[in-house]
């Protein structure tokens, strides 16, 4: 999205019904999500199996119950509850206390703080941090306050708590509350981006079915973008100095802000790694982040083995039973110095579901035999034709990496030939555009996954992950839609991130716009879509560009067709060079000018357009 930071003032004031408004930038879960619900658009009675108290409490309010279609959503019952049916519960006090032991290491220095509770519900998890921070304040924004007082009655009896009936992502009744009325410790500070630990935001932005907001199919999306954005422009919360905040989602609504692959980095992801020390995810369903995209296992392994070290040396601990898939295995690994493979320097391979069906059926032919020419035969058969061009597409892999490292070594060492490089690009290309599109394609995705994580630093801060997250369980939801809980330390942006509205030099929606022009192809090389955007900036840009050429971080070819830089492999130090030079560009555009060309429906997004951008 390009700009949202004009509805800090605006607030959602209302959750509409979807417009057939085009999204300004890509959602996350267009597909479903294995193992985050039986249902992925309505309640039903799957999703309310109730094993704990509170759930059983929830349960017997009558709030929900199934539903068959979108009209089922708005019917109540007489004489039951009237409070919002979407929203999902943290209702497993093991749960919140297996958190708190995890990575309570790292609240440590919020004791005493002021907490900022948004949609607390049954208040299972404010109850918990509020016992293990032991807060000087701590103010609960409940929208649905009759339906969840009882449930928070505990936590209201302590003192310097207290419960206001507003809802804290309507940015108008957020910013009531951001007052010295009920936050008498916080000042506006006077650095507003140095770490201020005196205040916590937590919030539970998970529901089921999702809240679409216009063209946004998650709500949560968009309030999340919302409360990073808030950081460069130091509003919100974020006015008090850069505030912690631990948010819980739905599991499928983290996938395009903690992406484990470049295939959902999308520009939200880039935003966050611009505004933020880390923002990691300390549980959730694994299930969800393996739906769809992939990467190759070595490379996911080998990130596993990267965090289980860090836990070591930090003598952080996985509570038991909370253990991801393959993380035992990895950990005996490591503590026996088992010797890993390389990412890259062996044919890749790919988890996929097939393979297991596969597995199954040579198992049973191997047994029992299976009946030549029956169903299962051929199933077998087409399954293992599948695996076989697999494994050689893999090998071709491996010989097309070797003809690019051929390539990036010349070109490193300073001392090649014209010649020498000029044959090297040719043996590139010619095997390259030797296969089909399909292998091109899939080729680029496996070569940019190892450019990523093979860097220096990782691009991706899930290959930087300072633990590995916890495994939750349904039930310990209410009702039972798998969560995570994100944890997104700020930090303080490239001061030209901040110049932002009139009477700035308009730097950081220039950048908005640039970085959203090309993230709309985030695999095509960053030079054309420059000049695309405005002709010339491709010519100046590139040959300043430095830290793309470097070769100590992970630097791209510029000369060499599909090794070119492209978005997605972009990383912080690089888009902010990027804009520094743009603004240094003699002949750049202004900015009404350049938001004009690059999309002309784009333009209500910057309502706050000023005559003083519009000079001659």
């Amino acid at each position: 999205m390009f700009r949202l930071r004009a509805s800090h003032g605006l607030g959602l004031s209302s959750l509409p019904t979807p417009s057939t408004q085009r999204s300004l930038f890509s959602t996350t879960c267009r597909r479903s999500i294995a193992g985050v619900s039986s249902a992925s658009k309505y309640l039903d009675k799957s999703n309310l199996l109730a094993n704990t108290p509170v759930a059983e409490q929830l349960l017997a309010s009558g709030v929900w119950t199934p539903t068959h279609g979108p009209k089922g959503l708005k019917r109540s019952r007489a004489g039951k509850p009237s409070a919002d049916k979407t929203r999902v519960n943290i209702v497993s006090e093991k749960l919140c206390d297996d958190i708190l032991t995890y990575v309570g290491h790292s609240l440590e220095r919020h004791r005493g703080c002021d907490i900022l509770d948004i949609y607390p519900g049954a208040g299972c998890w404010s109850r918990k941090l509020n016992d293990f921070l032991q807060p000087r304040s701590h103010v609960l924004l409940e929208p649905d306050a009759d339906m969840y007082r009882p449930f928070l009655q505990p936590l209201l009896d302590r003192p310097g708590t207290t419960l206001l009936p507003k809802t804290g992502i309507v940015w108008r009744e957020l910013n009531s509350v951001l007052t010295p009325e009920y936050l008498p410790h916080q000042t506006v500070a006077t650095d507003r981006h140095a770490r201020n630990d005196t205040l916590l935001v937590t919030a539970n932005l998970a529901f089921h079915p999702k809240k679409r907001f216009l063209s946004f199919e998650s709500v949560t999306s968009l309030v999340l973008h919302q409360f990073v954005d808030a950081i460069r422009s130091s509003a919100l919360f974020q006015r008090y100095g850069c505030v912690r905040m631990l948010i819980w989602a739905r599991s499928d609504d983290k996938l395009m802000f903690v992406p484990r692959n470049l295939q959902r980095r999308r520009k939200q992801a880039l935003d966050n790694d611009l505004l933020c020390e880390w923002t990691d995810e300390i549980c959730g369903d694994e299930s969800a982040a393996s739906s769809w995209f992939m990467r190759e296992d070595a490379i996911n392994q080998a990130s596993m083995v990267s965090t289980i070290e860090r836990m070591r040396a930090a003598k952080i601990k996985l509570p038991a039973g909370r253990e991801t898939e393959g993380f035992p295995e990895a950990l005996a690994g490591v503590k026996a110095k088992k010797k890993w493979p390389v990412p890259g320097t062996h044919p890749p391979t790919f988890k996929k579901p097939f393979q297991n069906v596969l597995a199954e059926l040579q198992a049973t032919n191997a047994e029992t035999g299976l009946v030549g020419g029956s169903t299962e035969w051929l199933s077998m058969q087409r399954y293992q034709w599948r695996a076989n061009a697999d494994a050689k597409k893999a090998t071709q892999f491996i010989e097309q990496m070797g003809y690019l490292k051929t390539y990036q070594q010349l070109l490193s060492s300073g001392t090649a030939t014209g010649e020498q490089l000029a044959a090297a690009k040719s043996a590139w290309e010619t095997n390259l555009f030797g296969h089909g599109k399909s292998f091109k394609e899939e080729f680029l995705t496996y070569s940019h996954n190892l450019h990523a994580f093979h860097r220096p630093v990782p691009l991706l801060p899930w290959d930087r992950r300072r633990y590995e997250p916890m495994t939750v369980q349904l039930d310990e939801f209410f009702p039972n839609v798998a969560c995570s809980l994100l944890d997104i330390q700020p930090k303080a942006p490239h001061p030209l991130m901040c110049e932002t509205g009139p009477g700035s030099n308009r730097a950081a929606d220039i950048l908005d716009i640039i970085l959203q022009s090309l993230m709309q192809q985030t695999t095509a090389p960053v030079g054309p879509n420059l000049d695309a955007l405005w002709p010339g900036a491709k010519d100046y840009i590139l040959p300043r560009w430095s830290s793309i050429k470097d070769f100590s971080r992970g630097a791209f070819c510029p000369d060499l067709r599909h090794a070119e830089p492209c978005a997605r492999l972009l990383d912080t130090q690089q888009v902010e060079e990027l804009i520094e030079l743009w603004m240094e560009w003699p002949f750049r555009p202004k900015f009404h000018e350049l938001l004009g060309r690059a999309q002309e429906d784009l333009s209500d997004k910057y309502e706050e357009t000023t005559s003083a951008d519009m000079e001659p």
